[in-house]
């Protein structure tokens, strides 16, 4: 069996697996996140055996909604149903945050699903505030860590 291998795609390469995974049934517009062309924005995806991009993430210069702090967020993380729980969002997550202490360590952040949480406490994320629902997807709380140099 191959390892899995983290490739840098564009936000196009991204969209079809959000589709599936995170917004299942919702229109294509609702797939283009704000900030997925900009230079300093991160795609990555993670291949399976066979070379198919299974998960995927996203990485943005975004400040936290309470602060205009710089800070990295963390969106759109999915990994198609048949290849959860073998480590690809965590290999993922590491990469993302290899890149943060690479270009500005910092503050990384996202608005986990709450079903998510749990992962991102397990890779040292705290939750910041209360739960909070985001229209036709669901409950979600702000985790945060820091990334120093």
């Amino acid at each position: 069996m191959r390892k899995p291998e983290i490739r840098l795609i564009d936000a196009a390469s991204t969209r079809p697996i959000r589709g599936d995974v995170l917004r299942p049934g919702q229109p294509s517009h609702r797939l283009m996140y704000p900030g997925d062309d900009a230079e300093t924005s991160l795609h990555l995806g993670c291949a399976a055996e066979g070379g198919h991009v299974v998960a995927v993430v996203s990485l943005y210069d975004e400040c936290l909604p309470d602060g205009d702090e710089p800070a990295w967020r963390i969106r759109g993380m999915a990994t198609h149903e048949g290849f959860r729980s073998l480590g690809y969002g965590r290999l993922l997550l590491r990469a993302c945050l290899e890149h943060v202490m690479d270009t500005r360590p910092g503050i990384v952040w996202c608005n986990a699903r709450t079903t998510a949480a749990g992962f991102y406490r397990s890779n040292e994320f705290e939750q910041r505030g209360p739960i909070f629902e985001i229209e036709d997807i669901g409950p979600h709380v702000i985790m945060t860590r820091s990334v120093k140099a």
